[in-house]
């Protein structure tokens, strides 16, 4: 199969509409990493373990569903109705909780409808974001382009957590820091009126007299043979690690004593800096080569943070941080650079799927370890093996894929 390599682009990537959805997604993203210390509410409300885990992974399972229907529906249509659409519902969902009593018979029955709603909206939020960004990135700067856009999910980690575990004994409980989170739906809303021009223009044009459905197989089809799947499987095996630190570190930390505020703040500054400091330096790096070692090393870190002295928790902490720094922009560099113009979009919707997926099947896992009588301790393993074979599986593709040259350069000798 052909390659698809990027050409540089005169084209700067800091344009006024990337820095708007960088924005955007940033404090939209708030909404969901004030979900850090969800689990650790349901378990002060009694909420079983098994059913912990379910709610945890309903929202994302949600989103796997409906993002990739979403990324090829909306590609033709305006992206002002349902942003805004989804920017309301996650601010209603926030302010609800607190009207919520735990002692009702169908507490966790409404907590399920409640995330399977913000899930779905969620869904169309994200393919809308990513269509859209995937169109402000210029060519030759894919990896960079991801790294600095990344920073919107990683950015909240770092100050919500941290502003959180302050807030929390002033507002009472989750259920009140949830409510002051939905504030940041102001902002959100302003933003929208600033990119109303830009999201009301479809990214095809709606001149292209195509059936949607021969569109959309076209796009199907490209997808199915991308030769990406391999790739795919170490984005979601990744996604599963990071999952589970985001839902069970504070309860690890419940256990070993460390500050679960230390875990988010340190791994995401690192990260950031890394990323804003090397990001011009990312698509230079063997990608092949650097993926399985950066895995090796954080698993590491999850090893240290786990069973490690008190001392080492900051030090493993950053190790983490610099792992994530490296390994993801490097991951979704490889299905921009190898998909085609006109699957581009889609691939990297079914590529936030993978973490969709990793999402919805973490918190599953983790609670049925807690179900089983085991610890916070097993869960964290969970996101130190699962780290290991994302490196593995990546490496298996970078053989394939020199496997493959090998015998196109023999065919083409022969020929």
């Amino acid at each position: 199969m052909p390659q698809i390599h990027e050409t540089a682009s005169d084209r700067p990537l800091l344009s006024r509409d990337f820095v708007l959805l960088f924005c955007l997604a940033l404090l939209s993203n708030c909404y969901l990493a004030v979900y850090y210390c969800f689990e650790q509410w349901m378990e002060h409300v009694m909420v079983a373990p098994g059913w912990r885990g379910v709610l945890l992974g309903s929202l994302f399972g949600m989103v796997m569903l409906f993002r990739p229907g979403a990324s090829v529906l909306l590609i033709k249509a305006s992206k002002l109705p349902p942003m805004l659409a989804s920017i309301l519902v996650a601010n209603a969902v926030l302010l609800t909780y607190q009207f919520l009593s735990p002692d009702s018979v169908f507490f966790e029955w409404i907590l399920l409808a409640l995330r399977i709603v913000q899930g779905f909206f969620l869904a169309i939020f994200g393919a809308c974001t990513t269509t859209l960004l995937v169109s402000c990135i210029p060519p030759g700067q894919s990896a960079r382009g991801f790294a600095l856009f990344s920073l919107t999910f990683l950015m909240p980690y770092a100050l919500v957590p941290t502003i959180g575990e302050a807030l929390l004994p002033v507002v009472g409980d989750e259920p009140a820091l949830y409510a002051c989170t939905a504030l940041l739906g102001v902002p959100c809303l302003v933003i929208l009126y600033l990119m109303r021009t830009r999201l009301r223009e479809p990214e095809v044009a709606v001149s292209v007299r195509e059936d949607f459905a021969v569109y959309r197989r076209k796009l199907v089809h490209g997808v199915l043979h991308s030769g990406l799947g391999l790739v795919l499987l170490s984005i979601l095996t990744l996604g599963l690690c990071t999952s589970t630190c985001i839902y069970f570190m504070k309860g690890l930390c419940s256990l070993t004593g460390s500050d679960p505020a230390q875990f988010f703040f340190y791994y995401t500054v690192t990260i950031m800096i890394v990323r804003v400091v090397g990001s011009r330096h990312l698509d230079s790096l063997p990608r092949y080569r650097v993926v399985p070692v950066v895995a090796l090393g954080m698993s590491l870190s999850l090893v240290l943070i786990t069973w490690g002295p008190a001392w080492i928790y900051v030090p493993a902490t950053v190790l983490y941080g610099l792992s994530i720094s490296l390994i993801y922009p490097l991951q979704a560099s490889v299905i921009y650079n190898r998909s085609t113009p006109d699957t581009r979009s889609v691939n990297s919707n079914l590529m936030l799927s993978m973490f969709d997926a990793a999402a919805l099947l973490s918190p599953l896992v983790g609670g049925g370890i807690l179900s089983a009588g085991l610890d916070y301790h097993a869960v964290i393993m969970l996101g130190a093996v699962s780290t290991v074979l994302s490196g593995s599986l990546f490496a298996a593709d970078g053989l394939r894929q020199r496997s493959l040259k090998r015998r196109t350069e023999h065919g083409a000798d022969q020929a």
